[in-house]
């Protein structure tokens, strides 16, 4: 298994790096369809501009004058003029709804591709790293962050076109007064600059703890519902109620500060631009003294200002909002990175021999390169309908060997042969769903029938219990199967493994919470179903149904032999033989470190 070293990636904060990530989120097909989408924004803002065009020459017909440097296309009556205007109008909304409607689709799917991607990436993450993320956390970035990241995407469209728009209205006033669009250039450069310096940063840092502090709210809130128990049992609920009122007082002013500081550049923009127009209007054409085309321009300019004048507050707000919600751009970008880092090797396949369901082959794991191997030179055997049962220390490494036999983790060296599509694996604690008894016992498999699923509820005495439901099989199990005990939980995961028919069972402390009688009819019939057992235990009793029990002590598997593997060496009544030499701590083994 190849490890990668626990080190943070630094974000590099140049323009090309950031343009470089918010470019890698999207894939190709994406990057043309935001191109296009920019393109067709761009069209409605081109219709404007003709719209104000159309109109010019409307009010100049209307006074009976004919238009400077008249062309052939251009209208000669108001009639005409009159249809190109409405012409264009229509053309402009139809461009605006369509081009909206697309938009906020790429977006969804932005949002959709983004969410998929993140929760791919954390099931497919080496199960060592997952185990130390906040389980909040993660949810909170594949649905909040995500979403968030995917909005900045609507904004750099309607960013692009707006300038693109801008600019274009610019050069139009530049054709019928420079002094005017010089005027009004020069006060989009002071607002641009005045916002770069004081107001972006402060966004900026707004929104980055407005994250920090969200990401711990969500893990306070579902710390307090998690622990609900003992939080009610304790009588503690004033102190999980202050870190959630602590941490949502932090969020909530930090998010005042991201939402607020973009509105002030938008007031700004916005009044200060319509004293500016309303200033050069009235200043430089009134000088020319041509009242007749002062009342066309004066209409072209309405035209345009009425477009002009929102897009250039639009954009103030729109650049704070970018701003902000860059931060879940570069989220995202990390989550994914780590989840690339961290991705699990492909699971090798290894089919153990004809008639056995298990083999371990000088099997080594450690949860890292510096780490202190749990596990050395595991060796294991284990036939078609045998049970073997595993017992050892709390924390010695029972669990971690259950898990690379299942292959939710992967060894340091040596071979593990199991057919991992005949396998089922019942944890120390039951994930349910928060849905039907049906869907938790499912758990993604094909649809069974009724009969086959209370048979596997049979087998763990759960069917009676499941027949005097008012729902039955449609009964709600609650968050997590809030609304069982420790024992039902316990019994629906293994009914959930029997369904499954598989030639091997791993069970870790799986039975802990039944009662003796229970356990006992359970493993009974487990046995008389010819399926392998692998159980993890604490409890002494179940050794009766073994054929194999092993001792896992000093990073060893020791073999205490029992039954069936009595009889074939000396009688050992309380003793222990060990099946291969075990290695002494402090040896050097290949791929590991020399340390015990």
């Amino acid at each position: 298994m190849r490890f990668i070293e626990d080190t943070e990636i630094v974000p590099r904060s140049s323009l090309g790096a950031k343009w470089r990530r918010i470019v890698r989120l999207l894939d190709v097909r994406q990057r043309v369809v935001f191109a296009m989408l920019t393109g067709a924004r761009i069209t409605v803002g081109f219709c404007d501009l003709a719209l104000a065009g159309a109109m010019y020459l409307l009010f100049l017909l209307l006074q009976g004058d004919a238009p400077p440097n008249h062309h052939g296309w251009e209208p000669r009556t108001a009639l005409t003029a009159t249809l190109l205007a409405a012409i264009v109008l229509v053309v402009r909304a139809l461009a605006d709804v369509f081009s909206s409607r697309a938009v906020l689709k790429q977006i969804q799917s932005i949002y959709s591709g983004l969410l998929q991607r993140l929760t791919q990436g954390y099931c497919e993450m080496q199960w060592n790293r997952f185990v130390k993320l906040n389980r909040s956390e993660l949810a909170n970035h594949a649905l909040h962050t995500a979403r968030e990241a995917a909005d900045f995407y609507h904004r750099c469209i309607e960013m692009a076109a707006g300038l693109v728009t801008i600019a274009a209205m610019t050069a139009a006033l530049v054709y019928e007064s420079p002094i005017a669009a010089c005027a009004f250039t020069g006060a989009l450069a002071v607002f641009f600059f005045g916002h770069r310096l004081f107001i972006r940063a402060r966004v900026h840092q707004a929104a980055s703890t407005r994250e920090e502090s969200l990401s711990a709210l969500h893990r306070n809130v579902a710390d307090t519902f998690q622990s609900g128990k003992e939080i009610r049992a304790y009588g503690n609920q004033a102190y999980f109620l202050d870190r959630i009122h602590e941490e949502a007082k932090r969020f909530v002013a930090a998010n005042q500060r991201a939402v607020f500081l973009p509105q002030i550049s938008r007031i700004l923009a916005d009044q200060g631009t319509v004293l500016l127009f309303l200033g050069l209007i009235l200043a430089v054409e009134l000088k020319q003294g041509d009242t007749h085309r002062l009342l066309a321009l004066l209409v072209f300019y309405f035209v345009l200002s009425r477009r002009l004048l929102p897009l250039v507050s639009q954009m103030s707000l729109i650049a704070g909002q970018m701003d902000s919600s860059y931060e879940n751009v570069r989220i995202v970008d990390s989550e994914l990175e780590e989840c690339r880092r961290y991705r699990a090797l492909p699971l090798p396949v290894h089919v153990p021999t004809p008639g056995r369901v298990l083999e371990l082959q000088q099997v080594s794991f450690s949860f890292n390169k510096r780490a202190t191997p749990i596990l050395r030179d595991i060796n294991l055997s284990l036939r078609e309908g045998e049970v073997a049962v595993l017992h050892g220390a709390s924390g010695i490494g029972k669990s971690s060997l259950l898990n690379l036999i299942a292959g939710v983790s992967q060894p340091v060296s040596g071979v593990v042969r199991v057919d991992r599509n005949s396998l089922a694996y019942v944890p120390q604690e039951i994930s349910l769903l928060d849905d039907s008894i049906r869907s938790n016992l499912l758990f993604g498999m094909p649809s069974k029938n009724d009969e086959e699923l209370m048979t596997a509820l049979a087998a763990v005495r759960l069917d009676d219990f499941v027949s005097a439901l008012p729902s039955g099989l449609e009964t709600k199990a609650g968050d997590n199967g809030v609304r069982f005990s420790g024992g039902e939980r316990q019994r629906l995961g293994l009914a959930r493994a029997i369904l499954r028919e598989s030639r091997l069972l791993l069970l870790d402390e799986a039975t802990s919470a039944l009662d003796e009688e229970t356990e006992q009819q359970v493993l009974q019939h487990l046995s008389a179903a010819g399926m392998a057992v692998f159980l993890a235990t604490h409890r002494s009793v179940v050794h009766r149904f073994a054929q194999h029990v092993y001792l896992l002590q000093d990073t060893c598997l020791v073999e205490q032999l029992h039954r069936q593997t009595a009889k074939d060496v000396p009688a050992i009544r309380g003793g222990v033989s060990i099946v291969k030499p075990c290695r002494k701590p402090g040896l050097k083994m290949p791929g590991s470190s020399s340390q015990a």
